[in-house]
């Protein structure tokens, strides 16, 4: 048990008879969450229009499980925590470091020889200090297939493959925003509007898994991950002045089809060390536009391939050849 924890800079099995359970890592390698952005609600459009000119990572609370086998007991682990707000706890099998704050205890668990208990902390800082971005490297051994990217760039890239269940929530049709009802008490039934039909908001939960050899890949490109969804990128609009925006454009090869979004929130649903590093978490991405328009027939081969014109330019609609 030694060497698992280190608490400021000294092992905590070794002083306190501490060590980490099984599971406690998921929320130390989850994306944080965003802050809430300023938005506007329309009626008469689609979805929201949020502001994405400054995309903030908020706190996160992470509930780590320890189990205490020394003398002391949990006493000696909340009188270290609680002499100052901000502790240092090193993790060596999953090489990291984070600066965290005791929030509170949630379970408390006594058995003969063994005290198990869960606590919250809080991480006040969701970015490395001093981060320079490194291009993510696939070394997985898996076959990944490919065909989801985000901003062009595949995302077996970062040796992340999208799971069974996504393509659903990528498809599903967002609740309908409530246009003016009325509903008069001695009256059947009521009075709707029904001249339009807009959509709300749609969040898509997309199913992954980042395979990686080691756990200095995992970082590489778990960390390239985050900071490729949240950066600011340099946009144009049609006046032709320029302005910051963190919106993303998620693209599904299997029906060739854009998504303009921006990233929510990450769960991690498991991550295991064995034989290399298995990360299957939950990515929530909104997608701003998300209402397909007319729909296009393609002409394409028995091999699934488009077939274009001889000039190799343009798809081939078979709308444009209907009777």
């Amino acid at each position: 048990m030694t060497g698992q924890f280190y608490l400021d800079g000294i092992d905590a099995y070794t002083s306190l008879g501490i060590c980490v359970t099984k599971g406690s890592y998921n929320n130390l390698v989850a994306f944080p969450a965003i802050k809430e952005l300023e938005k506007n609600d329309w009626p008469e459009e689609d979805g929201q229009e949020f502001d994405l000119s400054n995309i903030a990572l908020n706190t996160s609370d992470i509930s780590i499980e320890f189990a205490y086998m020394g003398s002391m007991g949990i006493g000696g682990l909340i009188d270290k925590l609680s002499d100052l707000s901000y502790h240092e706890f090193r993790f060596p099998l999953i090489d990291r470091t984070y600066t965290l704050r005791l929030s509170s205890q949630n379970s408390y668990v006594i058995n003969t020889g063994l005290e198990i208990s869960k606590f919250t902390l809080t991480n006040d800082f969701p970015r490395e200090a001093n981060y320079e971005y490194q291009e993510p490297i696939n070394d997985s051994d898996l076959p990944f297939p490919k065909g989801y990217e985000l901003d062009g760039k595949d995302l077996t890239d970062y040796g992340v493959v999208v799971l069974k269940g996504s393509t659903a929530e990528i498809l599903k049709t967002p609740a309908v925003k409530k246009n003016l009802l009325q509903n008069f008490k001695r009256q059947d039934g009521a009075i709707y509007d029904g001249e339009v039909v807009k959509f709300q908001t749609k969040e898509v939960s997309l199913k992954c898994l980042m395979r990686a050899g080691t756990i200095e890949t995992f970082w590489r490109n778990r960390d390239a991950l985050l900071y490729d969804l949240t950066k600011l990128s340099a946009k144009t609009d049609n006046e032709g002045y320029e302005y910051s925006d963190a919106e993303r454009i998620f693209y599904c090869d299997e029906w060739s089809e854009s998504y303009p979004c921006y990233y929510k929130s990450c769960q991690t649903n498991n991550f295991l060390l064995n034989n290399g590093v298995w990360w299957e978490f939950t990515l929530k991405l909104v997608f701003t536009s998300f209402r397909i328009g007319e729909t296009d027939f393609l002409l394409a081969s028995e091999a699934g391939e488009f077939i274009i014109t001889e000039d190799g330019i343009f798809y081939i609609d078979l709308k444009n050849y209907a009777n």
